[in-house]
């Protein structure tokens, strides 16, 4: 039986917890955002019971060096939750919206979802 080797990250990401609507949010963050680099900024969006670093894959298959943002939407992975047991459309576009401000990926392009 041939032997598995274990996969080995191309691009390490920063771990960053970042103040978004009153709650602390987990975010990967692969690359410079003031880098000069002609591609535009990549906000990657998990899917429900998902988490950020699922995009490590994706990353690192990248052709170019880019910068990557991916976060633990509220309640999942590392970001905090809120008193509410449910969520709505609206908190995740809110939430969407201030990660864009404050990650500095004002020059949005391009935004993927798994």
């Amino acid at each position: 039986m041939p032997t598995m080797q274990a996969y080995s990250v191309k691009r390490t990401p920063r771990s960053e917890f970042i103040p978004i609507r009153h709650m602390h949010y987990h975010v990967l963050v692969w690359g410079d955002p003031h880098a000069k680099n002609e591609l535009p900024p990549l906000v990657m969006m998990h899917g429900w019971m998902d988490v950020g670093a699922s995009f490590q894959f994706t990353v690192d298959a990248l052709a170019q060096d880019r910068f990557v943002v991916a976060p633990d939407w509220r309640g999942f992975g590392l970001s905090d939750s809120t008193a509410s047991d449910c969520y709505w459309f609206p908190d995740y576009l809110g939430d969407l919206d201030a990660l864009i401000d404050r990650t500095g990926a004002h020059d949005l392009a391009q935004l993927r979802s798994l």
